[in-house]
């Protein structure tokens, strides 16, 4: 229960839109073996752009599990990549989708809404 089995990592939205208002919020956080986070433990991690700079801006502080990232209106694709402090060593790296402010994503809570706003559209001419 309180020994780190692995490093989790969470982005809410999965992606992000090609807005100037758009952002995204990456989490890193020590799990263990069931996937829980980890009492009393902390990932430090630094986050760093490794591919797409010219689509995204990066805001977080060195020491910390979380970043967030802001699309700068482009659509493309990035990739941040996640170390470790302490050892300098790679954890991970994350690929960051930036689509068109137009596109629809659908999921399963977002499903009627789009439909609803489909037909409003449709019907309005």
């Amino acid at each position: 229960m309180f020994t780190t089995q692995k490093v989790k990592i969470e982005m809410d939205p999965a992606v992000l839109r090609a807005t100037t208002e758009s952002q995204l919020v990456l989490k890193v956080y020590p799990a263990n073996l069931l996937g829980f986070k980890t009492p009393f433990k902390k990932a430090d991690v630094q986050f760093v752009i490794e591919d797409g700079a010219n689509l995204i801006e990066l805001s977080s502080t060195m020491g910390t599990n979380t970043a967030i990232i802001r699309s700068k209106g482009k659509e493309g694709e990035a990739v941040i990549g996640i170390y470790s402090i302490p050892t300098g060593i790679p954890v991970s790296k994350v690929l960051i989708k930036i689509i068109s402010s137009e596109l629809v994503v659908f999921n399963s809570y977002s499903f009627p809404a789009v439909i609803k706003f489909v037909k409003y559209s449709l019907h309005k001419g």
